[in-house]
């Protein structure tokens, strides 16, 4: 009985491991306001045809629109995605990569961001000591 129990918990605790769900990508999808004007169309329309495949949110405002998605595996590339055909008004269906300026995997970006930081505070803290030492020798 107990070693039927310790089987169903090991069980129970290896399968909850392996369950999680991976994380998934996160693009940006950039849009020139005057190209969404000339083809009458707004972010949100184009987000329409997005929302029912992924997880999306527009924003407007003084700058360039945008389209935030974020998709659930991690299967899909910038290429793949500006492939994906959009409904870009009521009488035009076309692929995503026309409509929109640059397509950004924003977790590619993170990754670069992150290594660029690093090897910026390296210099900033090789040069701080370059300065420090500067600074101890007296000047007759």
């Amino acid at each position: 009985m107990k070693n039927g129990l310790l089987v169903v918990f090991l069980c129970f605790f290896t399968f909850t491991g392996f369950s999680q769900n991976p994380e998934g990508k996160t693009f940006l999808v950039i849009f020139d306001k005057a190209e969404l004007k000339a083809n009458k169309t707004t972010t949100d329309f184009i987000e329409l045809s997005l929302m029912h495949i992924f997880s999306t949110k527009a924003y407007n405002g003084n700058s360039d629109a945008a389209i935030l998605v974020k998709i659930p595996y991690e299967g899909i590339d910038k290429k793949q995605l500006g492939d994906l055909f959009i409904r870009v008004n009521d009488k035009k269906v076309s692929p995503l990569s026309e409509i929109a300026i640059q397509i950004i995997d924003l977790d590619e970006s993170k990754l670069t961001y992150s290594v660029l930081l690093a090897s910026y505070e390296d210099r900033m803290l090789k040069s701080k000591k370059a300065n420090k030492a500067l600074k101890a020798t007296p000047v007759p």
